[in-house]
């Protein structure tokens, strides 16, 4: 056998032998049942000592490339065939835009660097080494106490720290909320049409069907909910995203009526509430019925989505079974980030910080609408009570598309509102445009843009 090995120093014998016989029976040099050599002869022709030998023998065995047997030679064992998987595909980098309107984004210049700073050093400083250990499944108390605080006096609902459970992101909370109901016998959730299409690969990836049900100029549909035969639905009853539009009152009432008498839940994304400007706060409908909502929030629009923060509070009879889904996922945020958070939300700054915040977030929409009013006098403006984006509506028979790939080619980064939609509703051709992270200048130089490749 022809063993070709530049022994290094430094490196034990028995380890470089290993590998070299491991790569002639990979790579096929010694196929299946090719006899090696005594351990003895081998030794002597590598200039090693015979236990070298034996050795790398007895391990490649035990992990079954050779194939050893008493009174007869050591061979090499039959391998399965081994499938080469296909290269993989070329990865594209993610489009840079000079001009990035796409929703979903936050103002991260903004973000209270020093005070979050202050609040982790905080954490380091004070926590005691025993609670390096675990967390919870739910979440350290700290953030679970004044998160309840702070979701009873800024969104009416109606919870208590042990109701709360802490999780990584909107989406975790929706994956686990979905988990359970598949685990309840629950095999269809209806989400909003058009809406934020995660919904729906969550739904679909936890093993339920999404039925898309029809927003109008009212919010959900309540009387087409009723008709879809579903047990939940996920819903943005306070901004609904995307078309920005805020549930009344009525559909309010009906809805929570449906999930009393469905026996149904409903799960609220409260996803940017906390920005509405020149309207009184919408409350949660979690306050209504707090028996039959499932109430998510997070920090990524309200911080940064890289802190992987957020929080849910699901009706009583199933926060057993939530913390049943996390603990066979063990994922949960870092304790010293939750300790911070909690510091942050009790010494106020998070209020203070939504203050400044809805000052420049409001100054930006201005600059964008009066752009669109300026270079895109034709396009209907919505949705521009509240949140970080508004949905410019396109006059009839407009492509969409071809717009959007237009304004995309000279620089301006936006979502069309269909990507959003499910169904084949007739929804009027429109352009969704964040306005919370560029700069005032760009959101000018932008709606100027956007007036071209609609021209």
């Amino acid at each position: 056998m022809d063993l070709d090995i530049p022994f290094q120093t430094g490196v034990p014998l028995r380890r470089q032998l290993e590998d070299a016989l491991r790569v002639a029976i990979r790579s096929g040099r010694l196929g299946p049942g090719s006899v090696l050599p005594p351990s003895r002869d081998l030794a002597q022709q590598l200039g090693v000592s015979r236990g070298v030998v034996v050795g790398s023998y007895a391990q490649l065995a035990a992990e079954g490339y050779l194939t050893p047997r008493r009174g007869s030679a050591t061979r090499v064992a039959e391998l399965p065939e081994t499938v080469v998987p296909p290269p993989p595909a070329p990865r594209t980098a993610p489009r840079r835009f000079r001009y990035d309107l796409r929703p979903g984004q936050a103002d991260y210049h903004a973000f209270p660097r020093a005070r979050w700073k202050a609040a982790l050093l905080q954490a380091l400083r004070d926590l005691p080494d025993r609670r390096l250990g675990y967390a919870g499944h739910r979440g350290i108390y700290e953030l679970r106490s004044a998160i309840s605080g702070y979701l009873a006096r800024m969104r009416g609902v109606v919870v208590e720290p042990g109701q709360v459970v802490i999780c990584c992101a909107t989406s975790q909370a929706l994956t686990v909320i979905c988990e359970v109901l598949r685990h309840r016998g629950v095999r269809r959730v209806a989400i909003e049409d058009p809406g934020w299409r995660w919904q729906r690969y969550t739904a679909e990836h936890a093993g339920l069907e999404a039925v898309p049900v029809r927003v109008d100029a009212d919010g959900l549909v309540v009387s087409e909910l009723a008709a879809a035969g579903v047990d939940a639905v996920i819903i943005t009853p306070a901004h609904q995203y995307p078309t920005g539009v805020v549930m009344t009152a009525e559909r309010r009432s009906a809805l929570l009526a449906w999930a009393h008498e469905r026996q149904a839940l409903i799960i609220e994304d409260d996803y940017d509430v906390e920005y509405r400007f020149g309207r009184e706060p919408v409350a949660s409908l979690q306050g209504l019925a707090p028996d039959r909502v499932v109430f998510v929030g997070t920090t990524s629009k309200t911080l940064a989505p890289a802190l992987r923060l957020a929080w849910m509070v699901p009706p009583a009879g199933l926060i057993d079974e939530v913390e049943g889904v996390l603990r066979i996922t063990g994922v949960t945020p870092p304790t010293l980030d939750q300790l911070a958070l909690a510091s942050f939300i009790g010494d106020a700054a998070l209020e203070r910080h939504l203050r400044a915040m809805r000052r420049r977030y409001r100054a930006k929409r201005d600059v964008l609408v009066e752009g669109l009013r300026t270079y895109l006098p034709e396009a209907r403006v919505r949705g521009t009570a509240a949140g970080l984006h508004l949905l410019a509506e396109l006059p009839a028979g407009a492509d969409e598309h071809a717009i959007a790939e237009r304004a995309r080619a000279t620089g301006v980064g936006l979502h069309e509102l269909h990507r959003h939609c499910t169904s084949h509703a007739p929804f009027p051709p429109a352009l969704l445009l964040g306005f919370a992270l560029p700069g005032e200048s760009d959101l000018a130089a932008a709606a100027q843009l956007l007036g071209a490749a609609v021209r």
